[in-house]
């Protein structure tokens, strides 16, 4: 056990958790004005030394941010939005990770404006609908994606103004607003708005199964919840300097900026897309101490793994989220990397982390962790909201007034009510994730749609989507499992399984695997992995078919489309 982890204990820290603790800790008390943008940013800036950012660009230009550099720039950004916008309205931004993405968050977030953000990797479409379905007022980008959100705005009438980070006017269309000219000329002394803590703050699609995405709507409150993981989950600490990969573009972007901002650590942000040799050497140069990233990333970063054989690491910590890792990737880090990839689970819909493994607590590969201190989580059943026993696969679940927990779905009451289930008020709760002292608080559960069990220890296991559970021969069969088995064989890059129809059993397991560079695709391999499978879990649970690809459908966060490979299994001309 860490003899430095912000959490000793974890039962004892659970029945003892406080928000009042968690406060001193932070030396911060919740104003009754409370506005993300001062308590992650202003509130540091009296130390002109203290560093928020560092930037690394993909042509290597580097760049470093104090806090007071921070609060100064955003609030020039803060007072351009005084003229665009009333507090309430929305500010989106579609560009990459570069400084004024930074700024423009917590200048948004400063004028009482809720802030959103779209990845780059939507095209028109994508935008056009988020801009379109929030009546959005304002986007900034750059020039170079100014042409694809010039075809956004043709669906999407409600944008009034475009503001473009362009020096020299590079990009800019008639009528748009040059960042560096408005923001340079505005004044450098601003005061955030008054808000509250139930007034809105971010704005985040969230894509379904179904139907089209969906806005999460997040308070100003939202901060308090995320600055326990980032105390707990993410540890971090005095003196870290902190890599979160993730994209301002979707809510963990946000979440591990402005929660580190909060207890006023350092980030280090890299402009480009993965690549391993240029992460090794960004983990060379620059003496980070956390890491956050997903799976996608460290499975690539350990076929690749002699990128890093003459780096000099200084991680303490390594996090990790979007899907289960798998044993072998956990252990791979252990050896490459010199830490222990701790897994995390959350959505949009939680704002955050809601379980995860933590350093002080014993990690078994595999499973997503035990729930955050302060928050109620268990695995339930969605028909009648009741906890389910160790082993029984149900809805992973949450309740309770945790402070980022989302507020709504941006207009649409109907898909709110639509996931939460009323929980009965007594029952048995599995002890080992009991959150509060009484054990017990009646309401309703938020249902995840995510599917679980947890173990005789308290342990969450992941088993997939509500909707990716295989039934073969009436076996439920998750497929993280038989994935997590298939990662373990030495020729597997990557592999996703999905259920086949078939005439006897009903639905059988087939396997789409992406090789490793040492291996070719083969009928005596196809052999070798089932057994493998069949050894490692059950002679039910191998997939009866294994068709190899040269790469996985995914999702623009890296997770891989299963719908996309159904689709395809039933309909192998698709």
């Amino acid at each position: 056990m860490p003899r430095n982890a912000n959490l000793q204990g974890y039962d004892d820290a659970r029945r003892s958790f406080s928000w009042d603790d968690l406060n001193e800790a932070a030396d911060w008390e919740a104003p009754e004005r409370l506005n993300v943008a001062h308590e992650t940013v202003d509130r540091h800036a009296d130390d002109r030394s203290k560093v928020a950012l560092y930037y690394h660009g993909t042509d290597g230009e580097r760049e470093t941010l104090t806090f007071w550099e921070l609060s100064e720039r955003s609030n020039r950004f803060a007072n351009v939005l005084d003229d665009l916008v009333d507090e309430g309205d929305r500010v989106f931004s579609y560009m990459p990770r570069i400084p004024e993405h930074y700024v423009a968050m917590v200048g948004t977030l400063k004028r009482g404006a809720v802030w959103g953000s779209v990845n780059e990797r939507f095209g028109p479409d994508g935008i056009a609908y988020r801009l379109d379905d929030c009546d959005a007022k304002v986007v900034v980008t750059t020039p170079e994606n100014r042409d694809t959100v010039g075809k956004a705005l043709e669906d999407a009438p409600s944008v009034e103004h475009v503001v473009v980070v362009s020096d020299d006017g590079t990009g800019l269309r008639p009528g748009d607003l040059s960042y560096h000219g408005v923001a340079e000329a505005a004044d450098r002394e601003y005061d955030a708005a008054e808000t509250g803590g139930e007034d809105d703050a971010l704005l985040y699609y969230t894509s379904g199964t179904t139907g089209p995405a969906k806005g999460v709507l997040h308070e100003q409150r939202w901060i308090a919840g995320v600055a326990a993981t980032q105390r707990y989950a993410v540890d971090l600490q005095e003196g870290d300097l902190y890599w979160s990969t993730g994209d301002l573009g979707w809510l963990t972007g946000a979440i591990n900026t402005l929660g580190a901002w909060f207890w006023g650590a350092s980030l280090f942000t890299y402009e480009g897309e993965f690549d391993a040799e240029a992460w090794a050497g960004l983990l060379d140069e620059y003496p980070i101490t956390v890491l956050f990233s997903v799976p996608t990333a460290y499975r690539m970063l350990r076929t690749n793994d002699e990128t890093l054989a003459d780096a000099s690491l200084d991680l303490r910590h390594a996090l990790s989220i979007g899907e289960p890792l798998s044993a072998g990737v956990v252990e791979w880090g252990e050896e490459t990397l010199g830490v222990t990839i701790h897994d995390t689970y959350g959505q949009t819909e939680t704002g955050n982390m809601i379980i995860t493994n933590y350093p002080s607590m014993a990690v078994k590969p595999g499973s997503m962790g035990k729930p955050l201190p302060g928050i109620e989580a268990d695995v339930v059943d969605p028909d009648t909201g009741e906890r389910l026993p160790p082993g029984e696969t149900g809805e992973i679940a949450q309740r309770g007034d945790y402070p980022c927990f989302f507020a709504e779905y941006w207009q649409k009451p109907e898909k709110t009510t639509d996931c939460f289930v009323e929980g009965p008020d007594g029952g048995e709760r599995n002890d080992a994730t009991r959150t509060s002292a009484d054990g017990e608080s009646a309401g309703e559960w938020y249902l995840s749609g995510d599917l679980a069990h947890t173990d005789e220890d308290g342990y969450f296991w992941f088993e997939g989507r509500a909707d990716d559970v295989i039934i073969s021969s009436g076996y439920r069969i998750g497929p993280f499992e038989v994935e997590s088995s298939l990662g373990e064989h030495a020729a597997v890059a990557e592999g996703a399984v999905v259920p086949k129809p078939d005439e006897q059993r009903g639905t059988i397991v087939k396997a789409y695997v992406t090789l490793t560079d040492e291996y070719e695709p083969s009928e005596s391999l196809v052999e070798e992995i089932q057994d493998h499978v069949k050894e490692d879990l059950a002679a039910h649970e191998y997939p009866r078919e294994i068709e190899f690809v040269d790469e996985l459908p995914k999702t623009v966060t890296g997770k891989i489309r299963r719908t996309e490979l159904r689709d395809r299994t039933e309909d192998p001309t698709s």
